[in-house]
């Protein structure tokens, strides 16, 4: 089945000081205390519900403020959480803006007004889990090889997905070396019996990189051995794959990814 490529629905808007200390004259940004007043929370709850992205500050001069319309009583409270914690990868003041901000994929209606209807929230769904992962990319790399430290190795291919980072690895592994995905070169690729795959994650804007996992691979008699090594764990060996004497590599790291 083909692949539809997704559209990219991110709107840039300069993150300026300036910008929110009118939103704070306005009321449309409230400091911590009156946050915690208007929503009847504790330190403690207010925390939580941070951690878990249902609620979102931006930082002015140094100082947290949440944005009104996570406590205005005309919005479905639970609905505006669950896309909050959708938001998530993105950093706070880009969910502020796409929740305030008119698209057409939603009738040129504001996600926050999205909210009050069914069919237009269910749509809203959609368009929040494709925009917020936009925000962290997988990135896998296959190399030839066994790995050995400060030993560059000749890179077979490397994959890349745009995905929620709060995603299974192994699955969003999988998704950065799908067929017709962002897969380079295309191929074909060799037949390898040692390989070294490199699974790593950025973010945007930066971009950071964050070391996920190396997975060491030995292919003989039928069979892929794995080893895994993740940041601050023990190495660790992976189930045993099945393979065909005609996989080529990648072909061989797809199986090893599915059986995970």
């Amino acid at each position: 089945m083909s692949r539809v490529k997704r559209v990219r629905l991110k709107i840039i808007v300069l993150d300026e000081p300036r910008e929110f200390r009118r939103w704070i004259s306005e009321g449309r940004l409230l400091t911590e205390d009156e946050f915690r007043l208007r929503r009847a929370v504790t330190p403690a709850r207010l925390a939580r519900l941070t951690t878990s992205g249902s609620v979102f500050s931006v930082v002015v001069d140094g100082r947290p403020f949440y944005p009104t319309f996570l406590v205005d009583a005309a919005y479905n409270r639970q609905r505006l959480e669950y896309v909050c914690r959708i938001l998530w990868p993105a950093p706070p003041s880009e969910r502020l803006f796409f929740l305030t901000q008119r698209y057409g994929s939603l009738g040129e209606i504001t996600p926050l007004q999205a909210l009050a209807d069914e069919k237009n929230f269910k749509q809203l769904l959609i368009v929040a889990r494709g925009w917020a992962s936009e925000y962290s990319r997988t990135v896998v790399k296959i190399c030839a090889g066994e790995f050995s430290p400060g030993t560059e190795l000749p890179v077979v291919c490397t994959g890349v997905e745009e995905i929620d980072p709060r995603l299974n690895l192994w699955r969003r592994a999988r998704e950065a070396l799908h067929d017709g995905g962002n897969l380079r070169p295309e191929g074909p690729y060799a037949r390898l019996s040692t390989a070294t795959v490199f699974i790593t994650r950025d973010t945007v804007p930066g971009p950071r990189v964050f070391d996920e996992a190396r997975l060491d691979i030995v292919v003989a008699r039928g069979h892929a051995h794995t080893s895994a090594v993740f940041a601050n764990y023990p190495r660790c060996d992976l189930l045993r794959v099945r393979v065909s004497n005609s996989d080529d590599i990648v072909t061989v790291v797809r199986k090893v990814l599915d059986a995970n």
